[in-house]
C-alpha cells in the first residue's frame, strides 16, 4: 500500500490546493473581464502563475516533510488529491475562457475547436475510462499534467491572446494549440495503457 493511502491525503485547503482552487473563481471572473482584452490576458497570466506555483509548493512541502520524517500525505505525488484537482481546475478555467472568448469576440467556431482539442478529446476519454466497468488500473492512473499538458495550456493561452489582440496569426496559433493538445492527450493515453499493463501483470 502506498504512503498516500496509509497516511491520508493533504487537506483540501492546504496551500497548494488553494493555489489550484483559485482558478475556479478565475474561471467565473473571465466572463466579467472578457470585454477588456488586456484584463482577460492578465487573468490568464495569473492563472498560469497559480498553476506553476501550486506544483512548486506541493513539491517543496513534500520534500521538507520527507526530510523531517513526517508523512507526505500525497503532496506532489500521483496519488495525491492535487493530482486530480489540478487538471480539473485547469480544464474548468480553459473551457470558461474559450466560451467567454466565443461569446464576446465571435471568432470562427472551428478555430475554437482547434484551441480546445485537448479538452474535446481528453474529457470523454477519461470519463469513459473511469465509468466503463472492468477497466484495469483506473484507480492508479497518473492524472498529473506532464510537460505536454503544460505546453498545451501555454499554446491555448497564446491562441486565445491572438484572438483577443486581433492578430493575423490566429490560425497558426490555433493549429499549434491543436497539435500540442493531441500530443498531451496521447501522453495521458500512454500513461493509462502502462498502468493497465502493470495492473494486469501484478
Amino acid at each position: 500500500m502506498s504512503d498516500t493511502h496509509k497516511e491520508g491525503q493533504e487537506p483540501i485547503f492546504s496551500l497548494p490546493n488553494l493555489l489550484t482552487l483559485v482558478r475556479l473563481p478565475m474561471a467565473v471572473a473571465a466572463w466579467f473581464l472578457a470585454s477588456w482584452p488586456w484584463a482577460l490576458a492578465a487573468l490568464m497570466i495569473a492563472a498560469a502563475a497559480s498553476d506553476m506555483a501550486d506544483g512548486w509548493f506541493a513539491r517543496l512541502m513534500r520534500d521538507r516533510r520527507r526530510a523531517r520524517g513526517l508523512p507526505i500525505r500525497g503532496l506532489g505525488e500521483k496519488g495525491g488529491r492535487g493530482a486530480w484537482l489540478d487538471p480539473a481546475c485547469d480544464k474548468a478555467f480553459v473551457l470558461s475562457v474559450i466560451c467567454a472568448v466565443w461569446w464576446f469576440y465571435s471568432p470562427p467556431w472551428w478555430l475554437l475547436l482547434l484551441i480546445g482539442t485537448r479538452e474535446i478529446l481528453l474529457v470523454p476519454l477519461m470519463l469513459a475510462y473511469q465509468l466503463v466497468p472492468g477497466m484495469p488500473g483506473r484507480d492508479h492512473v497518473d492524472l498529473r499534467a506532464g510537460i505536454g499538458g503544460k505546453l498545451a495550456t501555454v499554446a491555448q493561452f497564446c491562441a486565445l491572446w491572438a484572438i483577443l489582440l486581433e492578430s493575423g496569426n490566429q490560425l497558426g496559433f490555433g493549429m499549434a494549440a491543436g497539435f500540442v493538445g493531441i500530443l498531451a492527450v496521447a501522453d495521458y493515453v500512454r500513461r493509462a495503457a502502462v498502468t493497465a499493463r502493470d495492473t494486469r501483470a501484478s
